[in-house]
């Protein structure tokens, strides 16, 4: 099954500012319990690593959502992505 896609913020970005994208499975992963990740913990991850590299802070989403689900088994697969903007491409004269 498809996920589907969810405009979530169309903020301006500047110049080293960072966005993340991610699947509907990334936020409804779950634990033994049945609780999910949900939103709110995503954006304590994200706010956690907002100082760091797209690669950092993808593994620091993954290593909260792992801590939380621990050993529930997970019935889909993850995506997410990550990129910085570094502004306008500079000319060389």
């Amino acid at each position: 099954m498809a996920s589907k896609i969810i405009l979530v913020n169309n903020a301006k970005m500047g110049k080293g500012s960072a966005q993340i994208i991610h699947d509907t499975n990334v936020s409804i992963c779950q634990n033994n319990r049945e609780e999910m990740f949900g939103t709110v913990r995503m954006i304590e991850a994200l706010n956690e690593a907002h100082t760091e590299s797209p690669d950092r802070i993808l593994k620091h989403v993954r290593e909260g959502m792992d801590a939380f689900v621990k050993d529930a088994e997970q019935f889909d697969d993850l995506t997410m992505l990550c990129f910085e903007y570094r502004g306008p491409q500079e000319e060389n004269h």
